[in-house]
């Protein structure tokens, strides 16, 4: 009798801690599902901003006047340049830009700086959004962490083996051909990968100067483009 009592408390104790673990395991779950959304969005935001960019670079059609972009922006190296190298649809998204001005230097002018203002916006929202991904994947991996510190494996997978979890559950968490030699297997397959930036192609947010910090030497760049490229930018200028 009293080895039944114990029996059953046991069992007992052990549904509460399966089902804790569960629980537990489908908040971590959804912590990682938003952290690959907030993933998605970030690559949606750097493509924009690389567009900005894109537009930017054509106006100033050499690459010798985009290294000196970068220098007024007091970056080491254009961002996405390369890619703007190999990328034909870049323009792809792009809203027309219409510049008003007597002359055709003074619209390119206009052209450029508006260029750089919207630039600014989109790298801001970019900025958020990194940002934002950058909190939450420090979030997660603490969370993690105290998850796996909570949690035993093998101890887990030893009740839930020996209990009548739903058969869907079974399968989720142990797969359909359970052997106790696979315990080792089963248990890394279980065990949750650290969230991590480093896999998901994303540039750090460039820092960049606002536009009346900038205005004189985005205005001397436009003018270096326009004498030197001016036959070039008939299709630009209107």
């Amino acid at each position: 009798m009293q080895d039944d009592i114990i029996s059953a408390l046991t069992h007992e104790v052990k549904e509460q801690v399966v089902e804790e673990y569960l629980y537990q395991r489908r908040l971590m779950e959804e912590q990682i599902r938003y952290v690959k959304e907030l993933t998605e969005k970030a690559l949606q935001l750097q493509d924009q901003l690389y567009r900005r960019f894109a537009r930017i670079y054509e106006l100033l059609v050499e690459s010798r006047f985009v290294v000196q972009f970068a220098l007024v922006l007091n970056l080491e190296e254009p961002p996405f340049f390369e890619r703007f190298g190999q990328d034909p649809s870049f323009r792809k998204g792009l809203r027309f830009i219409k510049a008003v001005g007597l002359t055709k230097r003074g619209r390119f002018r206009k052209l450029v700086a508006e260029s750089y203002r919207r630039l600014l916006s989109w790298n801001q929202q970019y900025r958020d959004g990194y940002d934002n991904l950058k909190e939450e994947c420090h979030a997660v991996n603490h969370n993690l962490k105290e998850f796996e510190q909570n949690y035993d494996l093998l101890t887990i997978i030893t009740f839930l083996k020996d209990m009548d979890v739903e058969a869907i559950q079974r399968k989720h968490f142990l797969g359909d051909n359970f052997a106790p030699q696979e315990m080792a297997t089963v248990e890394e397959t279980l065990r949750f990968k650290p969230v991590s930036m480093e896999t998901c192609h994303l540039m750090a947010s460039p820092t960049l100067p606002a536009l009346e910090k900038i205005n004189d030497e985005l205005r001397a760049l436009a003018d270096r483009v326009y004498d030197a490229c001016r036959d070039r930018l008939k299709n630009l200028v209107r």
